[in-house]
């Protein structure tokens, strides 16, 4: 991380194949971002293609001056947060 990023901490949920959402491939996604979603071929996939899509969408957000939703928290860039299941750290 360098001097002036941002950390933001989004819960996701993934979801395993099936026919509700695709029969071969992974599903993450998080509720902070409606359709800011990731189908991937292994969860790790998933989790990595979600975190980029989040990050496009956070840049994205700040460049048209838009607040970003509840639940999109942002983080001190020094602060050591325990990994936690169940969500991404995307910095900026």
């Amino acid at each position: 991380m360098t001097a002036g990023e941002r950390r933001y901490r989004l819960p996701y949920a993934l979801h395993a194949p099936s026919e509700s959402t695709e029969p071969d491939r992974y599903l993450a996604e998080t509720p902070c971002f409606p359709n800011c979603v990731a189908r991937e071929d292994t969860p790790g996939e998933a989790i990595e293609t979600l975190n980029s899509v989040a990050e496009a969408t956070i840049r994205t957000y700040h460049e048209r001056g838009y607040r970003l939703p509840l639940g999109a928290d942002s983080v001190e860039a020094d602060a050591v947060l325990p990994s936690r299941p169940g969500f991404i750290e995307v910095a900026l």
